[in-house]
């Protein structure tokens, strides 16, 4: 019955394409959309600029371990493409463009003129016309990074027939963790072909870690002071961190702020809950020299480089059930983590975190202000757990290797 079901539901969603693509025909999508794409032995497919991150990384390792590689990245969005080229730069042998449409002519066109050996398809992007077409013509299939938010896996569920026939036809599912094993494995994945190999995001994250220098953010942020960077923070926390600050400030001489919001349109949200408490912030992108008390980071990019000079760091988007937001990039510079209880989008690293003594989980405004104010006047437990979640960012920082390893033993058809 899963068989038919899955026949049936590839079959609707290809007629579907077709019935599409005198759509897409009049609307003059460039080539590469289009499936005109250059030839490459390893073709990684990706989706935006978080995507990007992961395949830039298993790329480079592929390159460390087999240089002669040939390989094509393409990106459905325009910024990843951007992102990709920017981390990519100056590595020899790699090709980059925007993704084809996953229509069927499409895919055909494209498999025929790449012509790759692998087919490498980063976290979800599970598309039905490419990897039947890659069945079709026996190319090693590869997912690396694999990943089933809890939030998106009900939505795969409803398509499980359909999603065993496309994974049955995988060499190798390489996936962050036990979790996503574990609905992979719902969705009908086999056994045998799934590896828990990590996140491999991380291995840029310390890479850029060490290139990052804290000159840099000094040319701003007065690096005598001792800051106390709230991160990527998030609608609904506003009056919790102006609290905070508020009783920080009264009860610590010396200690600066900023905070970055996760989306700037948020940032009047946050001017307004600080003018509550009676505090201004300076807007970063004003500031000519360097300063200290508070700062609002109204620019998309300097938060990584601000942790640089931070004492300790609290990961927002986890006070507020959205999931929470990285807590190894504050970790890259061995600044102890500070994070709520919702980190559903970072189980492993939040959890590593607290289970080492590299970060804590607070639940509310006073635990916030509480461990903050223990860090920053116990200086040699503040260093002690920077280290800790220093010493986490370079466990999770090995899989890039490992998932180039898996695409190299595809490429050369080995056993698993």
């Amino acid at each position: 019955m899963s068989q038919i079901g899955a026949r049936f539901l590839l079959t609707a969603y290809r007629l579907l394409g077709y019935g599409a693509l005198p759509f897409f025909t009049l609307s003059s999508l460039p080539p590469e959309r289009r499936g005109f794409l250059p030839e490459a032995e390893i073709w990684i497919h990706a989706a935006s600029v978080g995507e990007a991150v992961v395949a830039a990384a298993i790329i480079r390792a592929i390159k460390r371990i087999r240089p002669r590689s040939r390989l094509l990245l393409t990106l459905q969005t325009l910024t990843g493409l951007q992102k990709a080229r920017e981390l990519l730069a100056g590595i020899k042998g790699v090709k980059m463009a925007r993704a084809p449409f996953d229509l069927p002519l499409y895919a055909k066109r494209a498999f025929e003129r790449v012509s790759p050996r692998v087919f490498v398809l980063v976290e979800t992007e599970i598309w039905p016309n490419l990897l039947e077409e890659a069945r079709k013509r026996k190319v090693a299939m590869v997912l690396v990074n694999g990943r089933l938010s809890s939030r998106s896996f009900p939505r795969y569920q409803r398509l499980k027939p359909l999603l065993r026939y496309l994974l049955s036809g995988f060499y190798a599912l390489g996936v962050i963790g036990p979790l996503e094993a574990k609905r992979f494995l719902k969705l009908g994945a086999q056994e045998e072909k799934l590896f828990l190999l990590g996140n491999a995001k991380y291995d840029l994250i310390r890479e850029r870690a060490q290139q990052t220098s804290p000159a840099k953010s000094a040319r701003r942020l007065s690096p005598e002071s001792r800051w106390v960077v709230f991160g990527s923070v998030r609608r609904g926390e506003e009056e919790t961190i102006a609290n905070v600050i508020s009783s920080l400030r009264r009860e610590i001489p010396g200690v600066s702020f900023l905070l970055a919001p996760r989306h700037l349109e948020s940032l009047p949200s946050f001017e307004k809950a600080l003018a509550q408490k009676g505090l201004k912030g300076q807007i970063w992108s004003r500031i000519k020299t360097p300063t200290t008390g508070l700062v609002l980071l109204d620019e998309i990019g300097p938060l990584f480089e601000t942790y640089a000079l931070a004492q300790v760091a609290f990961v927002g988007g986890s006070l507020v059930p959205k999931g929470g937001q990285n807590p190894l990039e504050p970790a890259a510079f061995k600044v102890p983590v500070l994070f709520g209880p919702h980190m559903e989008n970072f189980p492993y690293e939040s959890e590593r975190l607290v289970s080492t003594g590299g970060g804590r989980r607070i639940n509310h405004e006073e635990e916030l202000t509480k461990a903050l104010r223990h860090w920053l006047f116990q200086e040699a437990e503040r260093e002690k757990a920077g280290l800790a979640a220093y010493r986490v960012l370079e466990e999770f920082a090995q899989a890039a290797e490992r998932y180039a390893e898996l695409v190299i033993r595809a490429l050369n058809r080995l056993p698993l």
